[in-house]
């Protein structure tokens, strides 16, 4: 997946949603599968790569999909269970995550794990008072992980301060499907690790085909 491209339509999405309703659905319900391939014409973000080709999806609009960046514990650089806000200066590995709901792009906002006040240049978060072993610093679901760290994905849910669990992800309360790097997840999704590379899916409601892989930035 090319990630200029990734960030052009997350971008354009993000734009599209500055204007929506408050009074979209929360919770989602189990649907068919999508037809054989999906318009991007749409303004929609990126989703699954199916085969060789990309494919797109719109993000979702509402409250429900406009997820805010941090809960309490993070906005006054508290402790989130074992994790902690350092400062933090030393290069950083990645991996990637992708949520989807009734179809729909729920996007991942830059600015997860990095502790106020932020300083900013465009759709991107440079930096902070300080960060947690998890953070995102833009808005394509690229995570930045703390080399050493042995992280699963109910910390990036906890520092991100949204639910997650075998029937909730964030504001949507249906049966999970998780993926990692394509395959699916047999147990709890919190209990997934997040390691170097790995391509995180996760989905409530219509069936969207996961991708296994994702076009990694080079370390800074």
């Amino acid at each position: 997946m090319d990630r200029v491209r990734l960030l052009a339509a997350v971008l354009a999405a993000v734009v599209a949603l500055a204007g929506c309703g408050a009074g979209e659905r929360r919770d989602a319900t189990e649907r068919g599968a999508p037809p054989a391939s999906v318009s991007a014409a749409r303004g929609g973000a990126p989703a699954a790569q199916h085969g060789p080709w990309p494919v797109a999806l719109p993000a979702g609009r509402g409250p429900a999909f406009r997820l805010p960046a941090r809960g309490a514990a993070v906005a006054h650089a508290r402790a989130v269970g074992r994790l902690r806000c350092l400062a933090d200066r030393g290069a950083r590995v990645h991996a990637h995550v992708e949520l989807f709901a009734a179809g729909l792009v729920v996007p991942v906002p830059p600015g997860i794990g990095i502790a106020p006040p932020l300083r900013r240049r465009g759709a991107y978060v440079r930096g902070g008072r300080c960060s947690y072993a998890v953070r995102t610093s833009e808005p394509t679901g690229l995570l930045e992980l703390r080399r050493g760290a042995r992280l699963t994905l109910g910390d990036l849910f906890a520092v991100w301060g949204q639910p997650l669990g075998p029937r909730r992800l964030g504001a949507f309360r249906a049966p999970v499907r998780a993926y990692l790097d394509g395959r699916r997840w047999p147990g709890d999704p919190r209990t997934m690790p997040l390691t170097r590379r790995a391509v995180v899916v996760l989905e409530v409601g219509r069936f969207i085909p996961p991708h296994a892989r994702y076009r990694f930035p080079p370390i800074r």
